[in-house]
């Protein structure tokens, strides 16, 4: 079968976490990236074999930032078990009020936050098959059909086709005080486009019937933030409070485990 390539100007996404901003900001996306996975046996398999090309995508994407940001999680309060189960016992007995924590400083710099990539490729690439949905050699169903694959590139994805980042609302303690509240309803409603990501696998759903039953609800089909992506914009976007803030950002590495947690268990999906 002929190879299968995305025309020059084609829109792409990348999942990942905001800890990875800066570093793809300098160096841009490797050639071979490893796959983001909730899945043991494909946690193994990729310990085993190279990483093979750059998946991209559309609700894959927001599947990818969710695995990141789930194992990313995971880790750091594996890692720090007692000081975080003393923040968890905090924010449950100071509901709205921001615990006084110095110890959380250190913690919180570790801290990622899931973030969607929007690339702008500058040159025809060549995609190949997600084997999670169809066999490596019919590229062009897997991106028609499932909107996912492996982008094959020579020296990667460089910065500068990255046009675009996009993140969750991010919320402060006044926030927090309601689940009713504005910010905190956007918040888990962007946690639903990485549910969606999930349904994706784990169901093998479609992402056009996903993401049109997402746009009819919500009237968007990404992460209600956005930004530039360059030098400036990153510098704003980790100057926000709740990124700057060590007790701040940690509250939301909870409020979005937690909406991804309870969403996901509706769908009978296991996370970890």
């Amino acid at each position: 079968m002929s190879e299968f390539k995305l025309a020059a100007g084609s829109h792409v996404k990348y999942g990942c976490i905001s800890t990875d901003l800066y570093p793809i900001l300098r160096q841009g996306l490797a050639a071979n990236m490893p796959r983001q996975s909730f899945d043991q046996a494909t946690e193994s398999a990729k310990e085993a074999a190279p990483a093979r090309g750059i998946m991209v995508g559309e609700l894959m994407a927001y599947f990818a930032a969710c695995a990141a940001f789930c194992k990313a999680t995971s880790t750091l309060h594996q890692n720090n078990e007692q000081v975080m189960g003393s923040f968890v016992n905090a924010l449950q007995n100071q509901h709205g009020e921001k615990p006084q924590m110095p110890e959380l400083e250190n913690i919180a710099v570790t801290a990622g936050l899931p973030v969607i990539l929007e690339i702008e490729l500058a040159e025809d690439c060549v995609i190949e098959a997600d084997s999670q949905f169809t066999d490596v050699s019919e590229a062009e169903k897997s991106w028609k059909l499932w909107r996912s694959g492996a982008l094959l590139r020579e020296g990667g994805i460089p910065a500068s086709w990255i046009k675009k980042f996009y993140f969750p609302r991010l919320l402060d303690y006044r926030d927090a005080t309601s689940s009713k509240n504005p910010r905190t309803l956007e918040q888990t409603t962007d946690c639903a486009l990485m549910v969606g990501g999930l349904m994706q696998v784990w169901h093998k759903d479609t992402p056009a019937d996903l993401l049109h039953a997402f746009r009819k609800q919500y009237g968007r089909i990404n992460f209600s933030q956005h930004s530039n992506f360059d030098d400036t914009a990153l510098e704003r976007f980790f100057n926000l409070n709740s990124m700057l803030d060590p007790a701040t950002r940690l509250l939301n590495q909870m409020t979005i485990w937690q909406d991804i947690d309870a969403l996901a268990k509706k769908q009978q999906i296991p996370l970890m």
